[in-house]
């Protein structure tokens, strides 16, 4: 915890002031430049700005005292590593950049210069070097020249027309994702209405800007006013199947702070080489003894989903032996408009006709099967209680209740979702991707040290979720369109991870590019993965391990995908051993 200056009981806390352009150049000493112990938070008065004096590798960086969140004291929260954390909900930023790691803030973080002279810490209140590079980062657009030079072409565009265009058509991104659509739709109709068979219509919007804005700002795009689900649900519906990603903070930001503590990054770390030795197990046993006589096995039923769903019931304190049942009912919750998985009298267009099925997460008769299992969970744990994510839960308060059994049903459902299949997906659709860029998996194999920018690659590539959506609050004119309070607003991680303005060569496979701040995890936003941390190790990790096999496999036939416009999803992918 803090080590740094002590304030009177009862005194408000200072809303930062600006920073003047003469402060920014001017250098402020601040104290000794004594040693302290790594870990060591100070607060320091900097030209009549509160700063943040913390202790890294031997050696004090600064930054803002005040948490971009809420007027939160830093100095009184903890710092980890290169990672400080807020007091009061849990965010976490990176100190080398300023990056927000774990909401609830949204903002980053200002970092300031330090130096030494004559044994006096100073400050100057601009922004080191790497925190300035990720500022531009942020901010910069890919220049015209860069993106004219783009070495590998979008899709073809020849003879389509914005006629040509509905998202709503299943079939469509059951064949593929339709990326000459997005790519049309960004260059000629960034805000676009696509209407409904069955529904009211929506708004989509396809550029990279325009997405994060519009999931930063909850308070004109909320989640909660009618869900986030495509359905037209009554406010009693939403009410009744409401998880996290149904509410707007403050209400999202106290129940994701059951579980935030559980998936911030010094946290995650700790599981790596747990993960390390469970992929290498499933890859091993997949390689040495599932295949067939033709050296033939299915990618996703032996490696994909297996594991991911070990790592999260390892987390969660799951029987391991029921992983197979739960990736079978997520499956049937996020591939409810695929009639292979739900069959057909299950699938969404028939179930959101019953009244009763309405009131259930993803209006699926299976969702009750998940709740169940959690309920018995709860109870269990709740008898028995562990060191496991489960036991949070159960003996969790918000605004001083526990969560009843809807809602624990309800938040089961989300972690159980979100912990497997996303990633899942991933592991899969980034396989289909480095094998058909051989010359990519050569650059990987020959440096490992690439694995984490290749699996941020992977990530925006391998996208597992196409689009949210959100409901505006007011009415607001959005590239010369009027958006009327009430109207649905989708927001599509399908295309602004294809941004020409802020990907250069966005559809070159680079497993060395950086910057990648992709959205593949709901960049900018209070909705920004939870889990963000702990799948991106997965994804790193499962590529370190994957360098011996990658030039061991191909495809032994097209993968299967989900039926979905929602979920990018791989049913099945056959794969062959070679060599």
């Amino acid at each position: 915890m803090s080590q740094g200056v002590a304030r009177e009981a009862g005194c408000p806390y200072e809303r930062p002031i600006a920073v003047s352009e003469v402060d920014t150049l001017v250098w402020h000493a601040v104290g000794s430049a004594a040693d302290a112990p790594d870990g060591t938070l100070r607060r320091v008065d900097a030209a009549g700005r509160a700063v943040c004096l913390g202790r890294v590798d031997g050696a004090w960086v600064a930054f803002d005292d005040t948490c971009t969140h809420q007027e939160c004291p830093l100095s009184d929260g903890e710092l980890d590593g290169t990672v400080v954390v807020c007091p009061c909900h849990g965010s976490e930023f990176d100190l080398r950049t300023g990056d927000v790691l774990t909401p609830p803030a949204l903002d980053p973080l200002p970092i300031y210069e330090t130096r030494i002279a004559d044994g006096v810490l100073e400050v100057r209140l601009s922004p080191p070097p790497a925190a300035a590079q990720a500022v531009h980062e942020r901010d910069d657009h890919v220049p015209e020249s860069v993106a004219r030079a783009a070495t590998v072409a979008g899709p073809s565009l020849e003879g389509l027309t914005l006629d040509d265009i509905d998202l709503t058509d299943l079939d469509v991104w059951e064949r593929a994702v339709p990326y000459d659509w997005l790519t049309l739709l960004r260059r000629e109709a960034p805000l676009f209405w696509q209407p409904e068979q069955d529904g009211r219509g929506f708004w989509v919007l396809t550029r990279y800007d325009d997405i994060v804005a519009v999931s930063k700002d909850f308070e004109t795009y909320s989640s909660e006013a009618g869900g986030t689900s495509l359905e037209d649900l009554t406010p009693e519906e939403v009410e009744a199947r409401k998880s996290m990603l149904d509410m707007d903070p403050p209400p999202h930001t106290r129940l994701r702070s059951l579980v935030n503590k559980g998936f911030t990054p010094r946290v995650v770390n700790t599981y790596e080489e747990r993960i390390r030795a469970i992929s290498r197990g499933i890859l091993a046993q997949a390689f040495e003894s599932k295949p067939d006589r033709n050296g033939e096995f299915d990618w996703v039923e032996q490696v994909a989903s297996e594991i991911p769903m070990w790592v999260f019931s390892e987390i969660m304190g799951l029987p391991v032996d029921d992983r197979r049942l739960l990736i079978e009912l997520g499956d049937k919750l996020l591939g409810n408009t695929d009639p292979d998985v739900v069959g057909a009298e299950n699938i969404q267009e028939l179930t959101v006709r019953d009244p009763s099925l309405r009131l259930l997460p993803f209006s699926s008769p299976f969702s009750l099967d998940l709740i169940e299992y959690g309920r018995k969970l709860g109870e269990a744990r709740r008898a028995e209680p562990r060191d496991d994510i489960t036991t949070k839960l159960v003996e969790a308060e918000v605004d001083g209740s526990q969560l009843d059994d809807r809602e624990f049903g309800v938040f089961f459902i989300l972690l159980t979702t979100a912990g497997n299949e996303t990633t899942r997906h991933t592991i899969s659709l980034g396989l289909i991707d480095l094998l058909a860029h051989p010359d990519e998996v050569a650059r990987l194999a020959a440096d490992p040290s690439l694995a984490s920018t290749a699996a941020d690659e992977v990530l925006r590539r391998a996208h597992p979720v196409h689009r949210f959506r959100r409901t505006a609050t007011r009415d607001v004119t959005l590239h010369g369109r009027r958006v009327k309070a009430g109207d649905k607003v989708t927001i599509w991680y399908a295309s602004g991870n294809f941004d020409e303005e802020r990907f250069a060569d966005p559809f070159r496979m680079d497993v060395a590019r950086t910057p990648n701040r992709h959205l593949s995890f709901g960049l900018g936003g209070p909705h920004f993965c939870l889990g963000a941390h702990l799948a991106k190790l997965e994804v790193r990790v499962w590529l370190e391990e994957m360098i011996p096999y990658l030039q061991r496999l191909e495809l032994a036939s097209p993968p299967t995908r989900l039926r979905s416009n929602f979920f990018n999803g791989i049913k099945a992918l056959p794969v062959r051993v070679v060599a």
